[in-house]
């Protein structure tokens, strides 16, 4: 059972405390639904009430009878923080003014008129005492409170933001000129100015407060304070001001968001839940049924007034434009996708951007807002401005080398700690850069929830090809991770541990990774799931994709070797070899197969005694026993209410919008309308019972599994897969891992990097009873029937119409004439 004791006060008491004294408790409704794993705020307030105790319990605490006992553990603080919530809750309604009838007796549904509230301040400052005592945190609780509220006083003045904070929001946005509403200097200079009225004021000045020093530092911290997330909710109440963006998936798919300004992302399913969210000009382009996409790399894009090439339309839009202007199509939904034209529509060009403030930017945080930063370049902060000439950059007093780009200044390929503050002009900006990210403890790391999410192994979750366990000779070479690698896997560390959107995971992979001799993003995230740092799942109630973070496990294998499993950056392996050099044993480092292969890491324990004491010390949980794999278990019940929008093409690997319909047989892709149902896959094969899945990725494998064939081939103690987009589901892998000490991932070959798995002889034994794995790369005449593919796919290209390739089977040149549906 969760202790949601331990969960409040370490979220909103012990992580805050470290930076200082503590005057407010900021409850948002999205916390909420982060802790309990629910997307549906009511069902959220279910929970949070779920968690207080008995009504009588509860009535005991609020007038005192039941007081905290001193020099004893709280055991109250979640009915602290669902009084602060209460107060703040965007379900409140703007009437709810009385504390106990309005808020607390609605709440809980209970007559409270009247009734004494003397154990509040009790609880309060027994909080204070005991977070004193044991941490070493101030808890500065409210001195002054009228006497008319003199029981509720200190709950009132803790909660921000309440009705009396909006109004004097309200006051002040009414001053500021619309332009200027969300630039952070105009808003702080507003309130220096202006007279702070109300009561309960404490929390809203230790607030401000805390916004300012943010944006003192840059680097957009105070996006992420309670202040400025407070004051966008009074400024969104005047204009829509949230933008839409497009994120390309790794199977032909897209996925759709509504993304604040301040950087909060919201799963949508359709362009139309937007329109209340986004400007109008951009609005009446969605209604229109084409909207123009600004492409932001890495993969995705923003809905935008600006004529470009590449478009969100509707189906019925694109029937109308002509073929040939058409250089690809992708599916979003089953009226929506996603075009790319060969030339720019209307002739438009993309608007130029506005000048970039100064400031921090692009870094990956640790340890949360005004904490420090990643300092792993290519993922370190660079400092931009509208000048950037005129920005340099000291440490220790001292100009440090940067390098220079159109938009600003890097820092030089390496690793970079401290406190690093730029100046331009009279303005100065500063950082704290970190060489890791912080080890991530059961408490913040967002667990796998099968009511929750579906793995994106689906039913071969938790599965193994066998039960063996013990590890097997591999004779392969082996070679150190990259550095490019390490600073990946830090920065996903990081950001994976309260969930992680799979288009954010590429955008860092894209930027971590060298410009030149690198394997696919896709790959590369695969193989972090593969060596089991991260779980690849599908929300069960939206159709969104999203990362979540392992748990560290050991698994005791013979007599005198623990084998580690789970995400190990650098933070974790400090610990490793600390805990096993106190406990006697020794820690081996195992490489991959290429320098894009994570390690694997054992503890060497001579003795029974020194396991138990290197078990004891790191505190680490057993790993799981599995079951034993099946094949195929795919759901042969008929689905209603679904419609087709794609199908896969077998030979590239992504599901096609546009597709010969004459031929029925294939993988296709199923969307249910006005529903928030994950996607399924129904695989069509003739002679044999149609079959659904949810995951596409053991979708594909079950299809080709259906269909027959060799699916991989075996070379050397090496796996690969013979068609595209084919993979072990990643319980497999993490097992052949374990037999061979050495993880999945993108190993050289001859045609440039491809996905491998290192694989023992039993392990492969094994496999093979579950798919068909053969010797040989290709069979016999596939090679030249794969050249006649390219030849046929050639001359169907209107871009090569009038250009002429030799075909060495027909022995003549065969010219591009006129494509196939045009004839």
């Amino acid at each position: 059972m969760r202790n949601f004791e331990a969960e409040f006060i370490e979220r909103y008491f012990l992580a805050p405390g470290s930076a200082g004294p503590i005057a407010s408790v900021y409850v948002a409704d999205e916390d909420l639904l982060d802790i309990f794993g629910v997307s549906d705020l009511g069902m959220a307030r279910q929970q949070l009430i779920k968690t207080l105790p008995h009504i009588d319990i509860l009535k005991a605490r609020f007038s005192g009878d039941m007081a905290p006992q001193k020099g004893n553990a709280p055991d109250y603080v979640r009915i602290l923080v669902f009084l602060c919530w209460m107060q703040t809750t965007k379900t409140r309604q703007d009437e709810d003014r009385d504390f106990r009838d309005d808020l607390l007796g609605k709440q809980l549904n209970e007559y409270f008129t009247g009734f004494p509230m003397n154990g509040l301040d009790l609880m309060w400052f027994h909080l204070k005492d005991f977070l004193w005592r044991e941490h070493h945190i101030d808890l500065a609780l409210p001195e002054h409170i009228p006497s008319h509220i003199s029981r509720i006083g200190r709950t009132l003045q803790m909660a921000f933001p309440t009705w009396r904070h909006k109004n004097e929001l309200r006051r002040v946005r009414d001053l500021i000129p619309p332009g200027n509403l969300l630039d952070p200097l105009t808003v702080a200079n507003r309130f220096q100015t202006s007279k702070m009225r109300g009561e309960t004021m404490q929390s809203f000045v230790y607030n401000f407060a805390k916004f300012d020093e943010a944006r003192k530092r840059g680097v957009r911290e105070y996006m992420g304070t309670p202040f400025w997330q407070a004051w966008y909710s009074i400024v969104a109440d005047l204009a829509a001001l949230e933008y839409i963006e497009v994120a390309e998936g790794d199977f032909g798919e897209h996925e759709l968001f509504r993304v604040s300004p301040l950087g909060v992302r919201a799963a949508i399913s359709t362009p139309e839940e937007a329109l209340n969210f986004i400007p109008k000009a951009v609005g009446k382009l969605v209604r229109s049924g084409i909207v123009f996409l600004e492409n932001l790399g890495f993969g995705r894009y923003r809905a935008g007034k600006a004529e470009s090439n590449i478009l969100l339309m509707k189906k019925s839009k694109l029937s109308e434009c002509d073929s040939d202007a058409i250089r690809s199509v992708s599916g979003l939904n089953a009226d929506w996708v996603v075009a790319n034209f060969k030339n720019q529509l209307e002739g438009g060009v993309q608007a130029a951007g506005a000048p970039r403030e100064f400031g921090w930017r692009d870094g990956i945080s640790v340890g949360g807002v005004g904490g420090a930063y990643l300092g792993r370049t290519p993922l370190a902060p660079m400092i931009s401005g509208p000048i950037p000439a005129a920005i340099r950059v000291e440490k220790n007093g001292k100009t440090i080398d940067m390098v220079r780009r159109n938009d600003g200044l890097s820092f030089k390929d390496g690793i970079h700690s401290g406190l690093f503050v730029a100046r331009s002009h009279r303005e100065s900006r500063e950082i704290l850069l970190v060489p890791r990210a912080n080890e991530v403890g059961e408490i913040r790391r967002l667990s796998f929830d099968f009511s929750r999410e579906i793995s994106e192994d689906e039913f071969h979750h938790g599965t193994v090809p066998s039960t063996v366990t013990t590890v097997e000779e591999w004779s392969g070479n082996r070679v150190p991770p990259c550095d490019a690698l390490v600073t990946i896997g830090e920065a996903l560390y990081e950001r994976s541990a309260r969930g992680l959107a799979v288009s954010e995971a590429i955008e860092i992979i894209q930027r971590g990774m060298p410009e030149d001799d690198r394997p696919s993003e896709w790959d590369l995230l695969r193989s972090f799931s593969d060596a089991g740092w991260l779980e690849m799942t599908l929300l069960r109630h939206f159709p969104v994709r999203r990362i979540l973070q392992n748990p560290l496990t050991a698994e005791s294998v013979g007599s005198d070797l623990v084998r580690i499993s789970g995400p190990t950056p650098i933070a974790v392996l400090e610990r490793l070899h600390a805990a096993a050099g106190a406990a006697g044993a020794e820690v081996e480092t195992w490489n991959g197969l290429s320098k894009w292969a994570l390690p694997r890491y054992a503890v060497r324990c001579p003795e029974e005694r020194v396991r138990r004491d290197f078990i004891e010390r790191m505190a680490i949980l057993e790993k799981p026993a599995p079951q034993l794999a099946v094949a195929d278990v795919g759901d042969p019940d008929g689905v209603s209410g679904y419609q087709v929008i794609g199908r896969l093409d077998e030979e590239r690997g992504f599901f096609a919008v546009r597709y010969d319909d004459r031929v029925a047989h294939g993988l296709y892709r199923l969307e249910r309308k006005e529903s928030r149902n994950p996607f399924l896959h129904r695989s069509v094969i003739e002679g044999k019972p149609v079959k659904t899945y949810v995951s596409p990725s053991v979708a594909i494998l079950s299809h080709h599994l259906r269909a027959g064939g060799p699916l991989f081939f075996q070379s050397d103690g090496i796996l690969q897969a013979r068609r595209p987009r084919v993979l072990l589901p990643s319980s497999w892998a993490r097992w052949a891992s374990d037999r061979v000490l050495c993880n999945a991932a993108p190993g050289p070959s001859k045609d440039g990097w491809r996905y491998q798995y290192a694989i023992g002889a039993s392990s492969l034994s094994a496999i093979r009873l579950l798919v068909p794995v053969t010797d040989k790369e290709q069979d016999d005449g596939d090679e030249e029937a794969q050249g006649i593919r390219w030849i046929d796919r050639f001359l169907a290209s209107a871009s090569n119409r009038g250009r002429g390739i030799h075909d060495s089977r027909a022995r003549t040149t065969r010219i591009a004439r006129v494509m196939a549906e045009k004839r």
